[in-house]
């Protein structure tokens, strides 16, 4: 943990801190949100947001609505196993803001309940979902409690951006999938460079070339 004289130099730098924090509380800052470098994530007022709008949805919800119904003519390749998602769901591609189901059965979130993405990881993304769970946290006091969670990226399936498609013809050949296994992207940086003649953006300036 950094020390206040590893940062500030003076013959008080604990002093220092204390006046910059008593600065901080007369602009009516407090605590700011710990966001880490190597993720990117939904502010904590977005997802504030995400979960009212999610709870007006289930308040107008009533079990009348719901109809059952008997599906025929459905090929088994059509039909995800939960226990096949590890396998069935690589190399899915998600973004913030995507609306997610649970497709896996067993771990701490409940079969097919359904979240927004509020953050990307390395291997991982932290999702908001619509219901609150027993074993459901806060995500670093981001969200309600029992409303959040941390979850792998074969254990959902994309909503928004659908990718797991399959037809219910038999016959049918297999679907084409992306075989490019996803890594996110952190920060703000260009997803393409500057097409030539154009000024390039976010201050992004390509690296010189130099013949060989």
């Amino acid at each position: 943990m950094a020390r206040a004289s590893d940062v500030l130099s003076g013959p008080d730098p604990d002093g220092d801190v204390r006046v910059i924090k008593a600065w901080l509380k007369s602009k009516g800052v407090r605590d700011f949100e710990p966001v880490s470098l190597f993720c990117d994530q939904l502010g904590k007022e977005t997802v504030g947001e995400i979960e009212r709008m999610a709870d007006e949805f289930w308040k107008n919800k009533s079990s009348a609505q719901f109809k059952k119904a008997i599906v025929k003519g459905i090929p088994r390749q059509a039909v995800l196993k939960p226990a096949h998602t590890a396998y069935r769901l690589q190399n899915q591609h998600f973004a913030l803001g995507d609306r997610v189901t649970m497709v896996q059965d067993s771990g701490g979130v409940p079969l097919s309940v359904k979240g927004v993405v509020i953050g990307l990881n390395s291997k991982t993304m932290d999702v908001v979902w619509d219901v609150p769970f027993m074993s459901g946290i806060t995500l670093g006091d981001r969200c309600s409690q029992y409303r959040g969670s941390t979850v792998e990226f074969n254990t959902c399936l994309n909503l928004s951006n659908p990718q797991f498609v399959t037809s219910t013809n038999p016959k049918a050949p297999p679907p084409v999938r992306s075989e490019a296994p996803f890594k996110p992207r952190y920060g703000s940086r260009p997803e393409v460079n500057p097409a030539p003649g154009q000024a390039p953006a976010a201050g992004f300036r390509p690296a010189p070339q130099t013949p060989r």
